[in-house]
């Protein structure tokens, strides 16, 4: 690189799409601490007006202790200032034409903003198919619109996945995800007649559901028609959820319709809490792996799904902003397609049982109390292998105790008041079953991420650059992650 990255940021004006994300906040912190001199990053919100929009960034943005370093720099209204100045909110949705933003406010944008993130996107793997497919797809498809607007645009930073190559076995490139071709030994493949046949089937479907229920209809029961509807539909092209799937066609939509648009796609692996920056162990909501953590500390876990000498592809949210910025600045007015995996498994790979043994002296050490105030004693977390194996501990440690619970219940007329006893168990298999279904696909993934396109990109930089946005999965000790940040972080932000 020619140019130092802070110094890349400065004057320029840059749209972030998932802002309020997790990854996007830790996106925005790391530009405004860096380079405080970049012109201006406007933010979509998704919103009914601007005032509401200013509110909500204030909310979930500008307020969180994420951004602690910058309130104790800029003090009390220099704060507010600062960042009233340098975030500016954007009425809209990435789900529609235009973004959705009103005319006006568009013209203004096309001639000024140079850099376009998009990281939007919804993350649950269980949600309804037609939310996954207008947000992760279709969203993807009206980014890339917009950007074609942009008179002065440098480059278009997509955030995808790693997995969407889940279901492939050995080392996984750094290559897009093409129309028509396979992406995966399950045989997942997609192509642009399919996905706008699809768009349309979902629409049908939902129509016909409301015709068929009738009176009965109810948000509720259309919403889980179409997270299992969604399911049923990814894996019949070959991916084992929603949300993989409609990332990958999300990736399919940027290669196909980018045309001359510069563009890096960004590949996180299991995107968890920060490493060092700006607060260690910070984060929002659960990730991947943190509710079967979370259940464990709690007492509502005592066992999972998962071979203890599998490798867990986790990747600090920090590292995966510094590797965005440091792509951009690299790729910025330079044509073509570049695809960076942010990943560890392949160079510094962490297996399931150096988690689960710091999960077990974390809260060996700290341990939760119950709503009761006792105080939650953990045993080691036991690993089952296999589905089938899984499911047989479940049905003999839960569900053939809960049939006799019912019964003796029924038999004895309530007598001992056993149904708060069944309601527990009940609530513990139903919670670890779920889980297990969610992340099968991903707890005995056997392929490894090539990062062959980040490491060059890690080389390229200068010592100072390397210092200032430190990307280098090498580095990491994974123990002391868990023990030291991830978990503490789990307990205070999420727990």
């Amino acid at each position: 690189m020619t140019m130092e990255t802070a110094e890349f940021l400065r004057g320029k004006t840059i749209l972030i799409v998932g802002a309020t994300g997790f990854l996007g906040k830790v996106f925005v912190e790391k530009i405004l601490r860096v380079q405080p001199d970049v012109k201006c990053i406007y933010t979509l919100i998704r919103s009914t007006n601007e005032e509401s929009a200013r509110a909500k960034l204030q909310k979930e943005v500008i307020s969180k202790q994420l951004f602690g370093l910058l309130r104790e720099h800029y003090k009390g209204e220099r704060y507010q200032e600062f960042m009233a100045r340098k975030l500016v909110p954007v009425v809209g949705d990435v789900a529609l034409n235009d973004l959705g933003i009103k005319e006006s406010i568009r013209d203004e944008l096309f001639g000024k903003v140079e850099i376009v993130v998009n990281s939007a996107a919804t993350t649950n793997f269980y949600e309804r198919y037609d939310i996954s497919m207008k947000v992760n797809a279709l969203g993807s498809k009206n980014v890339i619109d917009f950007c074609k607007q942009c008179r002065n645009l440098h480059l278009l930073c997509h955030i995808s996945t790693a997995y969407v190559n889940v279901g492939s076995m050995g080392v996984v490139r750094e290559e897009v995800v093409r129309m028509g071709e396979k992406v995966s030994y399950s045989g997942g493949e997609i192509s642009l007649p399919q996905i706008e046949s699809e768009c349309n089937l979902i629409e049908q479907t939902m129509k016909e559901l409301k015709n068929v229920l009738g009176e009965a209809w109810s948000d509720e029961k259309e919403s889980k028609y179409m997270k299992e509807f969604g399911a049923e539909r990814a894996m019949n092209f070959g991916w084992p959820n929603a949300y993989v799937f409609t990332k990958a066609v999300g990736e399919l939509m940027v290669d196909y319709f980018r045309e001359d648009i510069p563009t890096v796609i960004i590949r996180p692996a299991i995107i968890e809490s920060s490493l060092k920056e700006p607060i260690p162990g910070w984060m929002e909501g659960n990730r991947m792996i943190d509710p079967v953590m979370i259940g464990y500390g709690k007492g509502r876990i005592s066992c999972f799904l998962a071979d203890p000498q599998l490798v867990l592809d986790v990747i600090p949210v920090d590292m995966v902003a510094n590797c965005m910025i440091a792509s951009i600045a690299r790729h910025a007015s330079q044509p073509g397609l570049s695809v960076y995996h942010v990943a560890s498994s392949n160079v510094n790979p962490v297996k399931y049982s150096v988690a689960a043994d710091a999960v077990y002296n974390y809260f060996s050490a700290h341990p939760c109390t119950s709503k009761n105030g006792s105080i939650v004693r953990v045993n080691k977390l036991r690993s089952l292998e296999s589905m089938a194996t899984f499911k047989l501990y479940m049905t003999l440690y839960y569900l053939i105790p809960l049939q006799i619970l019912y019964v003796v219940d029924k038999l004895l007329l309530g007598y001992f008041r056993l149904e708060p006893l069944y309601n527990i168990l009940l609530q513990k298999y139903s919670f670890a079953l779920k889980l297990a279904q969610i992340y099968e696909p991903f707890l005995f993934f056997k392929g490894a991420f090539d990062i062959s396109n980040t490491e060059d990109l890690w080389n390229e930089m200068s010592e100072r650059d390397q210092e200032n946005f430190n990307f280098d999965v090498k580095s990491i000790d994974w123990k002391h992650y868990f023990m030291k940040s991830h978990i503490p972080g789990l307990v205070k932000y999420v727990m």
